[in-house]
């Protein structure tokens, strides 16, 4: 075998690395969104306009995606098979954790928020160990108090500096954590019937039409909302919802589980720079070593994973 052929990568390896770099994109476009919304606040927003207006520019594409899937034949039958529960796990995981998501934003950091949402792999943990009996290891349960010791730290500073508004935004996104991690667990043996993209098409766009529902009954004043608004919101939609959320199940395809989280431990990295530049959001060493040990704590535990 000459030296030019042990040059070429395997296949393998070449998926791998596509992977990785669709995973990264994914991470990006996610991690700048609490950003966005934080300045989609400063111009009027509130949680529940913020959330249509990203439900109006990705629901078309999502609809869209959806359509060009069910032109296959086995994908209709999964769908008559499998739809409901998606539609069900969507709404579950892309509306109710969403909205706990924005509305936290209004009361804390888009760092804190971004952290507190980083630690869904613990609550992953303990619902496996209440519900289906999975015993966490102890490394598990050592890396899940490094994280929580982490976002501790955080929490105290921004206490001290923003008053008691932080535990109200602290509580809304530990709540989106919570109901995000039990979205994850329920949806992982109907991403193995669908396949992601099915499958993200289907929860998308069921969230986004549940979205339009609690806009037409929050009888919101469409005409109150300022052009820039709306142009932050057709950014929210497309380039931190949809785009990011078929990068992912691009790279899910050519990933382990491992890889895949791993990948995302940049995400708050990313957070934390976009919101110190844009937002001009503190960032003491408090939280450079909270931000490394929460980091640290997802990283260890993926590790750690059978």
């Amino acid at each position: 075998m000459t030296d030019e052929t042990q040059s070429i990568p395997s296949p393998i390896s070449r998926a791998t690395q596509v992977g990785i770099m669709l995973a990264l994109a994914g991470c990006l476009l996610f991690s700048i969104k609490p950003v966005l919304i934080k300045i989609a606040y400063q111009y009027g927003g509130d949680a529940t306009s913020i959330m249509a207006l990203r439900a109006f520019s990705s629901l078309p594409l999502y609809v869209l995606t959806f359509c060009y899937l069910c032109l296959q034949q086995r994908n209709r039958s999964k769908v008559k098979q499998h739809g409901l529960k998606a539609v069900a796990i969507g709404i579950l995981g892309y509306y109710c954790a969403s909205y706990l998501d924005i509305a936290s934003l209004a009361f804390i950091s888009a760092q804190l928020e971004r952290l507190l949402i980083f630690l869904f792999p613990t609550f992953v943990v303990l619902i496996s160990w209440a519900f289906y009996r999975q015993v966490p290891s102890k490394q598990v349960i050592v890396s899940a108090l490094i994280g929580y010791a982490g976002i501790a730290l955080i929490f105290a500073h921004d206490f001290q500096t923003l008053g008691e508004s932080v535990v109200t935004g602290s509580a809304l996104a530990i709540g989106s954590a919570l109901v995000f991690a039990f979205y994850l667990v329920w949806s992982k043996p109907l991403i193995s019937h669908l396949g992601s993209s099915l499958f993200t098409s289907i929860g998308m766009g069921s969230a986004g039409v549940a979205i339009v529902i609690h806009l037409v009954m929050s009888k919101t004043e469409l005409t109150s909302w300022s052009n820039e608004l709306i142009g932050i919101g057709i950014v929210l939609g497309i380039f931190c919802t949809v785009v990011p959320s078929y990068l992912i199940a691009a790279a899910m395809a050519r990933l382990s589980p491992t890889q895949l989280s791993l990948t995302s431990n940049i995400g708050p990295a990313i957070t934390a720079i976009s919101a110190v530049i844009i937002l001009d959001e503190v960032f003491t060493p408090w939280h450079a070593l909270g931000m490394t040990l929460v980091v640290f704590s997802v990283y260890t535990m993926n590790r750690n994973k059978p």
